[in-house]
């Protein structure tokens, strides 16, 4: 698999000198296995990339998308392969009980938030909804998708390919004292924390000896607030240990996070994680074939 981070940003996207290098686009990865392209969110980064895949002709697209906040979803209007006859896209997210992906997402391009309806759209759409803990295979690749404590309904991915293996734990809050997602927040003390431990659990299966795994590493543990929804990177380093990751990419960069902070807390906790992990913070345009 080659996996290449076209938006890193978590929130929304930054155009300023101070996020040059890391990228100010908001989550997208795109990973290609052999034939079959798949892409995971559709931030702002998926702008440039959709232009690219309709030079390519790329007719068959797979579309990940692990919940429908704004800036996991706010490029998808413009990706170019929808505006495209003959091509296909294909997208997947987990299921909300009250409405389907394919509602959600012609939803916010009707007027007056967007002036060309979904409907409209050339290419042919295809949608799927989820189950948590779903396997499916899109074509080499196995994917897993299982949900992660955020606000509404959040699905985290594992794509397996040929023995090696990514994963996508973003957005959430893994460790801290709060349930966050929908339908979670009800029933005893003793129930909710019992959900609590069954999605960290869930988390490790995503990331169980993944050669990559990315994950939302929006706080700096000084900076954590347990009413957000996200993680700090010390949980990325926490999660990566109990998973025996080989790489972790710090992602979802706070907005206001510059290249130079970003380059000092990869330098910090380097120092923190066992010799045979990686680390790194995503950084757009960044490549990595595993």
């Amino acid at each position: 698999m080659e996996i290449t981070f076209r938006g890193v940003r978590g929130s929304f996207p930054v155009s300023s000198p101070h996020a040059a290098r890391y990228g100010g686009n908001t989550p997208c990865i795109q990973v290609e296995a052999r034939e079959t392209c798949l892409i995971i969110d559709a931030g702002t980064g998926i702008f440039e990339l959709g232009k690219e895949l309709v030079r390519r002709d790329q007719r068959d697209i797979h579309l990940l998308i692990s919940h429908t906040h704004w800036d996991h979803i706010h490029g998808f209007p413009h990706f170019a392969p929808l505006h495209q006859s003959g091509f296909r896209v294909h997208i997947y997210s987990l299921a909300h009980p009250e409405c389907s992906i394919q509602e959600i997402l012609s939803d916010q391009q009707k007027e007056p938030f967007f002036p060309m309806a979904l409907d409209r759209a050339q290419a042919e759409l295809h949608f799927t909804d989820l189950s948590e803990g779903q396997r499916l295979q899109i074509g080499p690749v196995a994917v897993q998708c299982e949900r992660l404590n955020h606000p509404s309904y959040t699905g985290g991915f594992r794509l397996e390919c040929g023995g090696k293996m990514l994963s996508y734990v973003s957005d959430t809050d893994l460790y801290g004292p709060r349930l966050h997602g929908e339908g979670m927040k009800t029933g005893s003390e003793v129930a909710r924390e019992t959900k609590r431990i069954e999605l960290q659990e869930r988390a490790v299966e995503l990331a169980r000896g993944a050669d990559l795994m990315v994950f939302d590493s929006f706080f700096l543990p000084e900076e954590y607030k347990d009413d957000w929804g996200h993680s700090t990177v010390e949980d990325a380093l926490r999660l990566g240990k109990e998973a025996d990751a080989r790489s972790i990419a710090f992602f979802h960069h706070a907005p206001g996070r510059s290249d130079e902070q970003l380059d000092e807390v990869v330098a910090h906790y380097r120092t923190k994680v066992p010799n045979n992990t990686s680390l790194l913070a995503a950084a757009e345009g960044g490549r990595m074939v595993l």
